[in-house]
């Protein structure tokens, strides 16, 4: 009996051996396995375009100029990008935009006017969608200290209707300086820059926008229906409490305009619940920037409003 039991725990204990020395090289086997799928990859390239018209290198501007700057941008892995970000340092006044993107690969085109800083640091980078960044890539534009304020084109007096108001046109060209009502608005798409509105919807009230607003279908419906359009330009706002009327009455040249001036994708897409006095800086999506004070608004869906305008030329 000792015999056979010894025999027992020895086969026993060979058995024993024997399963973990095959589970010892199966799970050997398995991690080089899952390290052969596991690839590295690098991290997305970024770089600035360097063909003839883009500017790439820090570079001395006169307040007002304008120049193009070019992004490329790649995913080096199995994934695409999914992140453009971008900010500008302006006298350590800070902007951050952030685009949400899909692609392999993407190209990005920026004009950029010198504002009134003394220095802007413009820097950029991407992320593809497991999270990997790109190295960020600056570049530097100080003010040329011979630089002067412009001149404005001075628009003392639009007046818009609202959705329901018949006997006054809703739209507005700021480069002709003409008002349409919802026909001629749509046979104008491509001068339409400034519409106005009475918001029952989200409670906005009185309303300034442009057609690229994404308002309700229900606002301009029928057959010149805003939905319609295949031309809707996108004029950005931003309140500007820090400008009193008497500030905006005296302006003579575009020095009040650059100094609120903003980064277009940070501005808003509605100027609402306006009252008189109320002053926003604007620009539209070609780059006219300027000023608008509201001077009067009457009633809501049939009402009007009245503004004034200083812009650049």
């Amino acid at each position: 009996m000792t015999v056979k039991k010894c025999a027992l725990k020895t086969c026993v204990m060979r058995y024993a051996k024997l399963c973990i020395s095959t589970f010892a090289l199966s799970f050997v086997m398995f991690l080089s396995g899952c390290n052969e799928d596991e690839k590295f990859y690098p991290d997305p390239s970024i770089a600035f375009k360097t063909e003839n018209g883009y500017v790439y290198t820090d570079t001395s501007l006169l307040l007002g100029d304008s120049i193009l700057i070019g992004i490329v941008s790649q995913t080096n892995s199995d994934v695409a990008l999914t992140h453009f970000h971008y900010s500008v340092n302006s006298d350590s006044n800070i902007t951050q935009i952030d685009t949400g993107i899909y692609e392999t690969s993407f190209i990005y085109d920026k004009i950029i006017v010198k504002g009134v800083a003394e220095n802007e640091i413009w820097s950029f980078y991407v992320r593809d969608r497991d999270g990997r960044k790109s190295e960020t890539i600056s570049v530097k534009f100080v003010k040329d200290k011979e630089s002067v304020y412009g001149d404005i084109s001075h628009i003392p007096l639009v007046v818009l209707g609202a959705q329901n108001n018949t006997a006054t046109g809703s739209f507005y060209s700021l480069s002709t300086q003409q008002q349409f009502n919802t026909e001629q608005a749509y046979n104008n798409q491509s001068l339409v820059n400034l519409l106005y509105y009475y918001d029952y919807i989200d409670a906005d009230e009185n309303t300034i926008a442009s057609p690229g607003a994404n308002l309700d279908n229900s606002v301009f419906p029928g057959d010149y229906a805003l939905s319609s359009w295949t031309t809707k330009n996108t004029t950005r706002f931003v309140f500007r409490e820090n400008i009193s009327v008497e500030e905006f009455d005296a302006a003579t040249n575009d020095s009040l305009i650059v100094y609120n001036t903003f980064e277009y994708a940070s501005g808003k897409r509605k100027a609402k619940n306006l009252k008189a006095g109320d002053i926003y800086s604007f620009e539209t999506d070609y780059g006219k920037k300027g000023l608008l004070k509201v001077i009067n608004v009457a009633g809501t869906g049939d009402g009007s409003v009245e503004f004034e305008i200083k812009m650049q030329n």
